[in-house]
């Protein structure tokens, strides 16, 4: 019976901490070089704002793409509660540009926020078979959580498709509360 409480706990605090924990999604295909809404928005803190500065001979380009030689902005609203830290993932389908010879023909990403006392990156480029694309996903783990960030993408690159997820984390001291007043109940409910 204990292991059967201990699995229920354990199923219990992952349920509350993806129930707690606060996420936005927002994708831009750029298939409009005019429109730069997201065109999958996710997102219940705001609209994200993006703004491309494309650079010297970059601009739109058929079938729905951006040619940079400048760099592409982005800010995302979040939850602005106060938590120890917060995951960003950004996805970024781009291939070399042909217009800077001093930029680097792969994207340089940054993140910047206020509050941000630290910042992790992990960032894997997967080149898509048959093109000459490539998926770029880079995890970002930023401290404390901000309740916006902004994001800068550049480089002498033609990029696709951008997607930004977030998720605000909460402390795993709320997570553990959480899970132990669900085991709570759940002990109540069985000597009644």
């Amino acid at each position: 019976m204990k292991k059967v409480i201990t699995i229920s706990f354990l199923v219990i605090l992952g349920v509350g901490s993806l129930a707690s924990a606060t996420t936005t999604s927002q994708i831009w295909y750029f298939d409009d070089p005019i429109a730069l809404v997201p065109d999958v928005v996710d997102n219940d803190y705001g609209q994200p704002q993006l703004q491309v500065v494309p650079g010297p001979g970059g601009g739109w380009v058929e079938p729905g793409a951006w040619a940079l030689s400048g760099e592409i902005d982005v800010i995302v609203p979040n939850d602005p509660v106060e938590r120890p830290y917060k995951e960003i993932t950004i996805a970024l389908t781009w291939k070399p540009g042909d217009l800077d010879s001093f930029l680097p023909d792969r994207p340089l990403v940054g993140v910047s926020a206020v509050p941000m006392d630290a910042m992790t990156m992990n960032v894997v480029h997967d080149p898509i078979a048959g093109s000459d694309w490539t998926l770029s996903i880079y995890d970002i783990v930023i401290w404390p959580n901000p309740p916006e960030e902004w994001i800068a993408i550049k480089g002498d690159i033609v990029v696709d498709e951008l997607k930004i997820e977030t998720k605000c984390v909460p402390e795993p001291a709320t997570m553990g509360l959480l899970g132990l007043g669900s085991l709570a109940l759940l002990r109540h409910r069985r000597k009644h």
